[in-house]
């Protein structure tokens, strides 16, 4: 079973989360994203997905929950754009300059595809 949390409860989130409801497999928890404490819930809810609205989400609660979590999946979904954003906690050790410029160039050779 992966727990869902729909992190906002506005129309795009509430849209998203009533096309997840049926299927199997699925924990789907609601959290209100600007309730006092929202970031504490996620933190409760050990979720293995959270779902956004791109265009609504506040920015400061990534970094730490995918810090704690490296395994966490964050969806921000636009619904307007039709576009989906995928952040992970996914890691690389940095040693020196040619390290981060290996990275860098490795994401610019992957916009053309």
């Amino acid at each position: 079973m992966r727990n869902i949390v729909l992190f906002g409860s506005n129309l795009v989130v509430s849209t998203v989360g009533a096309s997840l409801r049926w299927r199997s497999g699925l924990q789907l928890i609601q959290i209100d994203a600007l309730a006092p404490d929202a970031l504490q819930r996620l933190e409760a809810a050990c979720p293995d997905v959270i779902l956004f609205d791109l265009a609504a989400a506040r920015s400061d609660f990534a970094v730490p929950l995918l810090r704690n979590r490296p395994c966490l999946l964050l969806v921000g979904v636009d619904l307007v754009t039709k576009k989906m954003l995928l952040l992970s906690g996914e890691e690389s050790h940095l040693f020196t300059t040619e390290d981060l410029l290996e990275v860098i160039s490795g994401d610019i050779e992957n916009e053309g595809a």
